[in-house]
């Protein structure tokens, strides 16, 4: 045991301090803090861990912790640093690098070459195929046989024309677009109706031979004859009497 683990065993004993209420108190494993009381300074992984364990642990006895490093540095020699260094190829080795690169090269530019020639070759190989003539083969003698005649095509055959259905009486249809209008209508000579009409109102009246209408207010009516609108019979208040006839009667 040396001078320093004596002094710190003392100073402990003094104190009336165990091992196991120091390792408690500094955190130090018990088994580093029996090392440094038994000077054995090779129990600790290096020499910084043995100085630093060894400050704490004397500065909780209350010792002069920088006294007792400076004592345990003269003990332990300082750890030697190993230096490593990482050689640099010499002139020789890249003079031989540059040789081997240049190998590398050739031997890319002969696979490649070889690649070529084989798709080369395959090419060559593959049959052509022949192409189709528009002309058909020639006979043994030499001639030539004339391709098949086709028939003519039929003409088109217009459709006939469309028959217009023939229109037979006459047939008027007045709708009131707005406000209100009186209307009166003789069909065939005879009465048929007479009244007001108001805004969408429609009425549609029939006959063989013609049909009078007179309007109270001929602009607001919009007068439709066997199909066909006519344009405005005259203007709003305006009171207009027309008669219409089937198609060959005519109208008045």
């Amino acid at each position: 045991m040396g001078r320093i683990g004596e002094e710190l065993r003392r100073a402990r004993e003094e104190k009336g301090i165990t091992l196991r209420e120091a390792e408690e108190a500094t955190k130090i494993r018990l088994k580093y803090l029996d090392a440094l009381e038994k000077g054995d300074f090779h129990q600790f992984p290096g020499r910084v861990y043995a100085i630093g364990f060894l400050r704490s642990y004397a500065r909780y006895l209350g010792l002069d912790p920088q006294e007792l490093v400076e004592e345990l540095k003269a003990e332990l020699p300082a750890e030697e640093e190993e230096e490593y260094r990482i050689a640099s190829p010499g002139r020789g080795q890249g003079e031989e690098g540059r040789k081997r690169g240049i190998g590398r090269w050739w031997v890319v530019v002969l696979v490649l070459f070889l690649l070529w020639g084989l798709n080369h070759l395959y090419n060559r190989s593959r049959p052509v195929p022949e192409e189709s003539s528009p002309f058909p083969p020639p006979l043994a003698n030499g001639e030539v046989t004339p391709p098949e005649a086709q028939p003519p095509s039929p003409p088109p055959v217009e459709p006939p024309p469309a028959q217009v259905p023939e229109v037979r009486g006459v047939e008027v249809k007045v709708y009131v677009r707005e406000r209100e209008c009186w209307i009166g209508v003789r069909v065939d000579g005879r009465d048929a109706f007479s009244g007001t009409l108001r805004a969408g109102d429609t009425r549609t009246f029939r006959g063989d031979e013609a049909i009078t209408l007179t309007l109270g207010s001929a602009g607001v009516a919009e007068v439709t004859v066997n199909g066909e609108l006519l344009p405005p019979l005259g203007r709003v208040g305006e009171v207009v009497t027309r008669t219409f006839r089937a198609p060959e009667a005519g109208e008045e």
